[in-house]
């Protein structure tokens, strides 16, 4: 697997953490206020892992789709127009698969905080490592997002993920101090 797949599975294990720490703090005496944000917060992380699984798929399956475009024949002029096109396509789709990643990553983060402060309070480091996984992956799929924007010639397009980029950064560098303290 490439590093767009790796970024899902590290994103995968996070949510997994916290549907872990959900999981253990069900029906446990001192926990009964936040049994439905935990059920809550436990559906949604199982929703992203799974999500995350096929990501990392997608991610590879992008790859070969990409491969593929710059095999496309080039001898003649609509063929490199055909193949140009592909190609700028193929980049897109690079560039959005793990845009995905960073995203729902985002959320997990969210979740692992969510578990660390509420959840079963035996289990806290494990929703910080939960988070510590949420935000490497972020990290690491919009690593493959800046790749593939380079390929690409629409320049909105290219602005309009990097705004959002910069935004899901800012949001995690913003968060990341405070649930790295729950602990320490």
């Amino acid at each position: 697997p490439g590093g767009g797949a790796i970024a899902a599975l590290t994103a995968a294990t996070g949510a997994a953490l916290a549907e872990m720490v959900a999981n253990l703090t069900f029906g446990k005496k001192g926990y009964e206020a936040v049994q439905t944000e935990m059920e809550a917060l436990q559906a949604k992380a199982e929703e992203i892992r799974n999500r995350m699984l096929e990501l990392s798929q997608a991610d590879a399956d992008v790859f070969n789709i990409f491969m593929n475009a710059l095999g496309l024949p080039k001898n003649t002029d609509e063929e490199k127009a055909a193949r140009t096109a592909a190609i700028q396509q193929a980049y897109k789709d690079a560039a959005m698969v793990p845009f995905e990643i960073g995203e729902l990553a985002n959320q997990i983060f969210d979740l692992a905080e969510l578990a660390s402060r509420k959840g079963n309070q035996n289990l806290i480091t494990d929703g910080i490592i939960a988070a510590i996984n949420a935000r490497a992956a972020v990290k690491s799929a919009f690593l493959n997002v800046r790749i593939n924007l380079s390929g690409i010639k629409d320049e909105s397009f290219v602005a309009e993920l990097i705004s959002k980029m910069h935004a899901i950064e800012k949001d995690l560098d913003d968060k990341e101090s405070s649930i790295i303290g729950l602990y320490e």
